[in-house]
């Protein structure tokens, strides 16, 4: 890596940890509602142990090391989460995109793939931070502003962090998960926030953007699998695929 994006890279972690560390000061009665949510849906496999999840994986990126992926998921689960880990993908999702990327890629996903998240707010599954929303109380009440307030604002912050990557890297930016970007949808924020900076960036400094259903469940496979075009190469038909997603979504 050269050491430009070495240093791009080393400042966009910094921000990263110093935005978690923000959020964490602003939002005390976060892990205490998370603790709420776990027990309401009868998670007793886990306790909530980091509310706002900075990925400690960004920090063992060295000088010597080509990220070849930027690669965003939804938000850190069960596994993320815990003070041990404190590592995107490291759950169900991420070993079947690790075993994908070395299988079919011939890529090491721990080292030339830099995972961020579209935001860092905990829940065991994604589609829970709805319940998290209305456990935070009636629409238009203090902490449901504020919660929606952090949801938003962390999208808005983690879009700009993973373009930043992916520009200053020369990496791909690859959209892990599709639903929730809809108009309504949990991550709509993200969606609006990345599409405008694509929008803004000059055509010399664009970052190649790709979307694909999520790892989980084989829903990434199945899709590849049904719009594979038989016998073209695989980087070909992912490039095709994934540029033609992220154009839908995201006009780019």
């Amino acid at each position: 890596m050269r050491a430009r994006a070495y240093a791009a890279l080393d400042a966009i972690r910094g921000e990263f940890r110093a935005l978690v560390a923000a959020w964490s000061a602003a939002h005390p009665y976060l892990p205490a509602l998370q603790e709420e949510l776990r027990a309401e849906l009868g998670y007793e496999d886990y306790r909530v142990e980091t509310s706002i999840v900075y990925n400690r994986a960004l920090d063992d990126i060295s000088k010597a090391d080509t990220i070849r992926f930027v690669l965003v998921g939804d938000n850190p689960g069960k596994n993320e989460q815990l003070a041990r880990n404190n590592r995107y993908l490291v759950g169900q999702s991420g070993r079947l995109a690790e075993g994908w990327f070395s299988r079919e890629l011939g890529i090491d996903f721990r080292r030339e793939v830099l995972i961020l998240n579209k935001t860092p707010v905990h829940t065991p599954k994604t589609a829970e931070l709805r319940r998290l929303l209305a456990l935070a109380g009636p629409r238009g009440s203090d902490r449901r502003g504020r919660l929606e307030s952090l949801l938003a604002e962390s999208q808005c912050a983690m879009a700009g962090l993973a373009f930043r990557a992916a520009r200053a890297l020369g990496a791909t930016l690859w959209i892990s998960g599709l639903g929730e970007l809809r108009r309504g949808g949990l991550f709509e924020a993200y969606r609006d926030a990345l599409a405008d900076l694509l929008a803004a960036a000059p055509r010399r400094a664009g970052v190649p953007l790709w979307a694909f259903n999520h790892f989980s469940m084989n829903q990434f496979a199945i899709e590849l699998k049904r719009k594979a075009e038989p016998g073209k190469p695989l980087a070909e038909e992912l490039g095709r695929i994934g540029a033609g997603n992220a154009g839908r979504i995201f006009g780019a």
